[in-house]
């Protein structure tokens, strides 16, 4: 019984780590290298929003930034993420990423 107890622990633990912060924070790990550095990375991420513990308001703004932390199609996402609509995008910056200044539109296409 001892050790399903355990496995059912560990399991929830996982679980709780990947809310949409989580994720966030990993999606934006991807571009620090591969391996270790990644991996430090992603602990990083991790123990941060342990020790912050988020409420659901800051797990709705991370998860509001996943739906807007999309590289346009085609482009690179790390070399993305560096530019001005990346950041603002992604929630590192105080820029808002609907403005037009910061983001623009592409044009519409002609028939």
């Amino acid at each position: 019984m001892r050790p399903a107890l355990a496995v059912l622990v560990a399991a929830l633990s996982l679980a709780a780590c990947k809310g949409p912060c989580q994720e966030l924070g990993n999606r934006l790990c991807r571009c620090v290298g591969s391996g270790t550095t990644r991996d430090t990375c992603e602990r990083q991420v991790q123990n941060q929003i342990s020790s912050a513990n988020p409420g659901k308001d800051v797990e709705d703004i991370c998860s509001a930034r996943l739906d807007t932390c999309i590289e346009p199609q085609g482009a690179d996402f790390c070399a993305w993420v560096q530019t001005e609509c990346g950041k603002a995008s992604c929630g590192l910056s105080v820029e808002d990423f609907n403005s037009t200044d910061v983001c623009p539109k592409p044009a519409p296409a002609t028939p």
